[in-house]
């Protein structure tokens, strides 16, 4: 789970951070590797009017035909 938390940081102090991510496709990635942890996301990249996003999506498994 991410959360928008509205704590802010300048770039320049987490910019170097084995946490910042340039996107939310670089936020998932880490985090699904990483698993639990602190993650810098700038906040022009984080969704509008959303404050939790499930990074951890269930399989669908497709039937075969």
């Amino acid at each position: 789970m991410a959360e928008r938390t509205g704590v802010r940081f300048d770039r320049k102090d987490v910019r170097r951070s084995a946490g910042y991510c340039a996107s939310m496709t670089e936020l998932m990635r880490k985090a699904r590797a990483q698993g639990e942890g602190i993650f810098y996301l700038p906040l022009d990249l984080w969704p509008a009017d959303t404050e939790r996003l499930d990074l951890r999506k269930p399989w669908i498994v497709m039937s075969s035909l």
